[in-house]
């Protein structure tokens, strides 16, 4: 078994790791983006004055990171799965020895795993930048400002899969529905720092979402080939 999910690991990451390389060039210059913006604001204004705007008037120099994890998300997960569906290639994984479910869990946990390292790396950056020059208080402001738009980002890679793996054309829109009904409140109309006090229904949603992923899986391998 263990020799199993070594395989998948090693073919999820051969298949995608030019795009995982592009996602992270394409982060590393969001970042750097943000970081000449948050300086120029430095340059161009009163620290008290550019604290105030910040913290008082919530005017967030990061705003563009909104979209970023999401974006990343939908064009990975596009990168990971569509080869497997064009030409029924899924169909050659799933005679493996191996349970639906544990393969299903193989390769959405690459998946995820590579979005949380990417994630962490692009907020983190983001926030040591910040914490150079804010105070505390505005760096724990823009974690909480973050953490919706990179969970939004999870469930955005959660729903791209569900749409590219269900067979029924139909049924793909629910995938659609679910992603966008979860994302659009993560990446809309939050008061910056305001999530701490709804964190925990959408991280806990994360696991329920990523186990519904083996019933389009499942009506894949059973279908008939047309």
């Amino acid at each position: 078994m263990f020799n199993v999910l070594s395989s998948i690991f090693l073919k999820e990451y051969v298949k995608t790791r030019a795009s995982m390389l592009l996602l992270a060039a394409a982060g590393a210059c969001a970042v750097c983006w943000i970081g000449l913006g948050v300086n120029r604001l430095f340059m161009l204004d009163h620290p008290e004055i550019v604290w105030y705007h910040a913290m008082e008037l919530h005017q967030i120099p990061y705003r563009g990171f909104t979209f970023l994890p999401l974006l990343s998300a939908v064009v990975y997960c596009c990168c990971q799965f569509l080869p497997e569906m064009r030409d029924e290639r899924m169909r050659i994984s799933l005679h493996l020895p191996c349970p639906l479910w544990l393969l299903m869990a193989a390769h959405l946990c690459f998946g995820l795993a590579f979005l949380c390292v990417l994630f962490l790396a692009e907020a983190g950056a983001v926030l040591l930048m910040l914490a150079s020059r804010y105070p505390a208080e505005a760096v724990w402001t823009a974690f909480w400002t973050l953490l919706p738009w990179c969970i939004a980002g999870i469930y955005a890679y959660l729903g791209c899969a569900w749409t590219l793996l269900e067979p029924a054309k139909k049924a793909r829109l629910l995938g659609v529905l679910l992603g966008a009904c979860v994302c659009t409140p993560l990446v809309l109309h939050w008061t910056p720092g305001a999530f701490r006090t709804a964190a925990a229904p959408f991280l806990l949603g994360i696991p329920l979402f990523a186990a519904d992923l083996f019933l389009p899986a499942l009506h894949f391998r059973t279908r008939e080939v047309q």
